[in-house]
C-alpha cells in the first residue's frame, strides 16, 4: 500500500502539473507525504492541492491498514511462531554428520539426553507437536512431521546424516519409515524400536541395521540387578 501511495503521487503529480517529469513528481510527493508542503515551490493550483489532500489521506489510510495488520498478528502470536520457525531452521541448516530420532516419547527422548551425554548432534522428527515448547526451551533441533514421508526426512537432512533412531511407539510406523530412510540413504545405519517380537524379522528386512525392544532390555537390567544380591538358594 505504502508503495502504491508514492507511485499515485508520482503519477498524479505529472498529470496535474504543467511540465512535471517524474523527478519533480516523486519530490512533490515526497513533500506532501513528509508534511513540508510546497512553500519553496510556485502555486500549483487547486486541482493539485486537493490531489494532495487524497493523496495525504491515503497515506494515512495505508498507515491505519499496517498497523492493524501488525496488531492483528501480534494479537494472534503468529509474529512469535515465525520466529521460532526461524530460529528453528537456523539450527537445523547446520547440522552435518548428525543424529535423526524419529519419535519422542520416552525412547526418543532417552535416545536424545544419552546423545547428548555424548556431546552428539542430533535432530528430533515427530509428528506431534505437543511438545514444542519443551524442545524450543531445550534448545533442540526438531520437525513436525511424519517421519515415513519422504520430504521430512530430507527436511531432516538424512542425506548429511550418521545414523537414524526410529523411535516411534508403533511398529508398523517404525517399519515405513526405516523403508523410507533405506530408499533414500542405502547406507545409513537405521537402528528401530520393536514392541512386538515378531516385528524385530520384518524391521530387519525393511533394512534396519539393529532392533532393539525396549520392553526386554528394562527386564534383562531388572534381572541383572535382582541378581547382584546373589545366586539364588539352590532347591532342595
Amino acid at each position: 500500500m505504502l508503495i502504491g501511495t508514492v507511485l499515485y503521487g508520482v503519477i498524479g503529480y505529472m498529470i496535474l502539473i504543467d511540465g512535471a517529469d517524474v523527478i519533480d513528481g516523486l519530490y512533490w510527493t515526497t513533500l506532501t507525504l513528509g508534511g513540508v508542503g510546497f512553500r519553496d515551490t510556485e502555486p500549483v493550483g487547486m486541482a493539485a492541492e486537493l490531489f494532495s489532500i487524497s493523496l495525504i489521506v491515503l497515506l494515512l489510510a495505508s498507515v491505519a491498514a499496517i498497523a492493524a495488520v501488525a496488531t492483528d498478528l501480534a494479537g494472534s502470536g503468529e509474529l512469535a511462531a515465525r520466529r521460532r520457525e526461524r530460529r528453528r531452521r537456523s539450527m537445523i541448516e547446520p547440522l552435518d554428520d548428525h543424529y535423526i530420532i524419529c519419535g519422542y516419547g520416552r525412547v526418543g527422548r532417552a535416545v536424545a539426553e544419552q546423545l547428548a551425554e555424548e556431546h552428539a548432534s542430533f535432530l528430533v522428527v515427530d509428528i506431534n507437536e505437543r511438545d514444542a515448547v519443551e524442545l524450543d526451551a531445550d534448545g533442540i533441533p526438531h520437525i513436525f512431521g511424519d517421519p515415513s514421508h519422504e520430504a521430512v526426512l530430507l527436511e531432516a537432512g538424512i542425506h548429511r546424516a550418521r545414523a537414524l533412531v526410529c523411535a516411534v511407539d508403533s511398529d508398523a510406523v517404525n517399519v515405513f519409515i526405516t523403508l523410507t530412510a533405506r530408499g533414500l540413504r542405502p547406507d545409513i545405519m537405521i537402528v528401530a524400536r520393536a514392541t512386538e517380537r515378531e516385528s524385530i524379522a520384518k524391521l530387519e528386512r525393511a533394512g534396519a541395521g539393529a532392533v532393539v525392544s525396549p520392553y526386554s532390555l528394562s527386564g534383562r537390567a531388572m534381572a541383572r540387578r535382582a541378581l547382584e544380591h546373589g545366586p539364588p538358594e539352590p532347591r532342595p
